[in-house]
């Protein structure tokens, strides 16, 4: 009889760590636990290059993902301040995100909130800082010029309730930003009147600032307008090597080498390479504004 006991214990205990073992992971966020349907492991390391490339992990963070991708987790860890950092993220079901929460361990900082209308524009947005009490909050309206058939997106900018400026945007027929006029808080004493000259690449090569008070322009030269195309590229991986997350830094620093003369293009002192594999993992080869800092992330997406 007692060798029957045990051996029941014993069954049991073997389906408990069963069940445990093929149980659906789970993660909780805000009141609420959700089960993960994918996680993303992200990896961001500096650079260096002599005879080959060396990497310095500089911060790393894991997303969790539930099955239909309305949420999303991303968890941070500071050594720094041996505190836990985290980033909820809230879409609709449209995919556009609904809210975001922050949280230092389990204390909410700062959450904000978006909502959108039937076209996806949207037309409200709000930042909430736990804090300090602050709230900044943003309401958007949407109309067309006749004339021009510029679209213009007035803003109304709040802050802890009280109207603070409104702003009037103007989009050519590309939705592209030509002009932003920012009015005082009585919706009709201009502030300031800014337009954009764009670059090849996209970006705003200059801004040209009128301050009727004044009756004076400022004109800014804007660096990232001023760069080469092929200093911003997107491409896919194109290596027949499958992927493996723990063997992550020899890949790189292989893969890298492969496409130094890429990374190394003396004319793009400020580039971002992207490079992507499926769905499944991403490679980012930037620098950065800060003393032009070289910077690789490496994002490995694995389904639970």
């Amino acid at each position: 009889m007692l060798y029957n006991m045990k051996k029941n214990i014993v069954f049991a205990v073997m389906i408990v760590l069963s069940a445990s073992l093929y149980a659906q992971p789970t993660f909780k966020a805000g009141w609420n636990t959700y089960q993960v349907g994918a996680v993303v492991h992200e990896y961001a390391y500096s650079y260096a290059y002599a005879d080959s490339f060396r990497l310095y992990l500089t911060d790393s963070a894991i997303t969790y993902i539930t099955p239909d991708s309305m949420v999303t987790e991303t968890v941070n860890y500071h050594v720094k301040d041996n505190a836990v950092y985290k980033t909820v993220n809230y879409f609709n079901i449209k995919k556009q995100l609904a809210r975001t929460e922050e949280y230092k361990d389990d204390n909410l900082q700062e959450m904000y909130e978006w909502k959108y209308d039937d076209k996806g524009r949207k037309i409200y947005y709000l930042d909430d800082n736990k804090l300090n009490g602050n709230s900044y909050k943003k309401n958007y309206d949407y109309a067309s010029d006749k004339k021009t058939g510029e679209g213009i997106v007035t803003e109304s900018s709040y802050f802890n309730g009280k109207i603070e400026f409104y702003t009037k945007s103007y989009y050519d027929k590309n939705f592209v930003k030509t002009k932003e006029v920012r009015l005082n808080d009585n919706n009709k004493d201009v502030i300031h009147i800014e337009s954009y000259v764009y670059g090849d690449n996209g970006k705003v090569k200059e801004r040209s600032v009128y301050f009727p008070e004044f009756k004076v322009t400022k004109k800014f030269t804007e660096q990232e307008g001023l760069l080469l195309p092929k200093c911003f590229q997107v491409q896919p991986m194109g290596v027949k090597e499958r992927i493996n997350l723990h063997t992550r830094v020899s890949f790189m620093k292989k893969f890298m080498a492969s496409k130094s003369a890429l990374i190394f293009d003396k004319d793009c002192s400020e580039f971002e390479y992207k490079f992507i594999s499926g769905s499944y993992c991403e490679i980012t080869v930037a620098s950065t504004k800060l003393n032009n800092a070289k910077k690789v992330t490496f994002r490995y997406k694995e389904k639970v």
